[in-house]
Formats: structure tokens, sequence, C-alpha cells
């Protein structure tokens, strides 16, 4: 895996780059941002540069005998820690405790090949507390020669002592053109349209576009959403109850049905805004965007995209589910029927 593999997140892998080159390279990092978005992908290429015996521009050679065994996943001195690597018996996904301590056995072992050993941490936020004190022994007397990765969807669950002794380097959520690009290079068969709309789907994650391109339920799921966005368009209450029931049923998908509304919405939007010349993803169901164009204020669907934003923030607050799911679908029933709503965020 090389930098100029990765798709994206030019101004995260300028920052590795940098030091891989200056030499000034931190004992630890914090690889932040969403699932699926690239940060495995950046981790193996910052290891592969790190270990590479001939290294250009910032980036590994990819033919060398380092590189090779990088790319083959069998490089003595880049090891990805699971619980699993050190006992096959263990279940959780969860780092344990009993992972940390093994992990800090080894790293006091000098490398094998390399002039540096590099430890990859996916899942690195669930660590619990036992975990994490363990693993800060490592980083406040780290060998010279090794660099640990922790891979992590939010940094904030570290302990501050934790996060004070890495450098913290975010992943952000991609654009749509770029998501889309990579699904037409890289999945057969794929339409430039089907990409731009599984593209909107899957909230600028590379990882979530996959697996939505190989998921036969997405197709079903997001027409179930729309159909549960065109009855709130009716004047009866009683869709909000069932939407609301919907969502708070369906709490493994629910970043998934969130990313489809803000899709659907922001086509709204622009069908408001310039009429039949809208440039939208969702081509596939102008039909019923432009059905529901017709019902709603032109205001509304800057509301109903405001409505989105607040709700997404109430997920990441760990807020109830179910009270998400109630209090969203009844400010998306006001919004549509309500000219003078504003959403409170």
């Amino acid at each position: 895996m090389k930098f100029s593999d990765i798709y994206g997140h030019s101004e995260a892998k300028n920052v590795l780059k940098s030091a891989a080159d200056s030499g000034r390279i931190g004992h630890a990092y914090i690889f932040e941002g969403i699932s699926g978005v690239g940060r495995l992908s950046c981790a193996r290429a910052f290891a592969t540069r790190l270990v590479c015996e001939n290294p250009s521009g910032g980036d590994s050679c990819g033919v060398c005998k380092s590189c090779a065994m990088s790319a083959a996943g069998s490089h003595p001195d880049i090891r990805i820690i699971t619980n699993q690597l050190y006992d096959d018996t263990k279940k959780s996904t969860d780092i344990l405790v009993d992972t940390v301590r093994q992990m800090k056995n080894e790293i006091y072992i000098k490398p094998y090949m390399a002039k540096r050993k590099v430890y990859i941490v996916p899942k690195a936020d669930t660590m619990n507390l036992h975990a994490q004190n363990s693993l800060l022994k490592v980083l406040e007397e780290p060998p010279a020669y090794c660099t640990i990765i922790l891979i992590a969807e939010n940094a904030n669950l570290f302990l501050p002592t934790v996060l004070s002794r890495c450098v913290r380097v975010k992943f952000f959520a991609l654009d749509a053109n770029t998501v889309a690009d990579y699904l037409t290079s890289h999945v057969d068969g794929m339409s430039a349209d089907e990409a731009a709309i599984k593209a909107a789907m899957c909230g600028g994650s590379i990882g979530r576009a996959l697996a939505l391109s190989n998921d036969e339920t997405a197709d079903s799921l997001r027409n179930e959403v729309i159909r549960h966005i065109e009855s709130l368009a009716d004047s009866r209450h009683k869709p909000i109850y069932e939407t609301a029931l919907f969502i708070k049923r369906s709490k493994t998908d629910i970043d998934f049905i969130m990313d489809i509304m803000q899709s659907f919405f922001r086509d709204l939007m622009n069908i408001c805004s310039a009429g039949t010349n809208a440039r939208i993803v969702n081509t596939d169901k102008r039909r019923e965007l432009d059905a529901l164009a017709a019902k709603i204020y032109t205001e509304t669907p800057l509301c109903l995209l405001e409505i989105m934003i607040k709700y997404r923030d109430c997920l990441d607050k760990n807020i109830s589910l179910a009270a998400v799911a109630q209090c969203m679908s009844m400010e998306i029933w006001e919004a549509i029927h309500d000219r003078s709503y504003r959403c409170k965020i």
C-alpha cells in the first residue's frame, strides 16, 4: 500500500509524508475519522513508508523486499493488533487489556528487518480504562524505534493522558465525487449514475460505499426510507408514529438511513431552487422528488437539512435512538406542513 494508492486525504498524507521525510516521526499517532474513510489504508501506507528500503518523493518505492512483504501482510516489523492475534479464542472486537499487555512485551524487542517497528491498532477507542492505562506506560517511555498508530472513530474516548502523548491526524469524510470516482474505477460494472447514488448515501466513506454496493438489501432499505419521507408529507399525524417506529427498529442501519434522508433532502433543495434544471444525485427518484417539491415551501428543504444536522449531533452524543426517532419524525412533519417552522439547533 502506497500513499499514491489512497483516494483523497491530501492534508493527512502530507503531514505523514513530511514526518517520514524529515525523520521527525512521532512515537504515537491517533488516526481519527469515520469507519471506512481510509484510516487503516493510510496507516498501512505510512507503515510501509517507514520500513521501505528506497523511499522516494515522500512515498514508499513499492518494489523493495520490505514493500513486497508489507503488501503481502507478512512484514515482521508491521503488526496489526487484534485480540485474536495473541489468542484466537477471544471473540471480543473491543481491544482488551491482555492484548495491550502482549503488545507491550513485543514492543521492547528490536526490529527484525527494518529500522523501525510499527504497531497499528484498529478500534483503539474501544479500549477500556485498564487497557488505556497499560498502553500509557509504553507511551510514557517508548523505544526510539517504535511507532504506534491508534485508529479511532472518536478520539475523545481516550484518556487525556493518552491524547497528550499522541499526534492526532484527522481523516475527514470524502466528497461524493471522490467516492464515485473510486467506485467506477474499482467495482466491475458500476455505472457513473449508480456510483453517484451510492456515493451520496455513504456519508463520505469508501468502505461504506463498497458495503452498499455488495449489499442486496441496501436498495430495498433506501426505498423504504423514501417511502416514509413521502408518508410524512401526508397531512395526517399517523405517519409520524410509523416513521419513528421504523427508525427506532433500524439501529444497525441508522447511519445509512440518515445519509439517505440527507441526500434526498439536498436533492429536494436543488429542485426547489432550480426546478427542472436542477442537478440531483438520486436521479432514479426524480418522480418522487418532483412530487414532494410540489407540496412544500421553497424554504422547507433547508429546514429539513438543519433537522438532519441537529439529530446527527444528538446521535453522536449518545442520546437515545428512540427519543431521536420520535422527535426527528415530528420535526420533519412540522417542517413540511408549517411554513413558520424553524429548526432550533
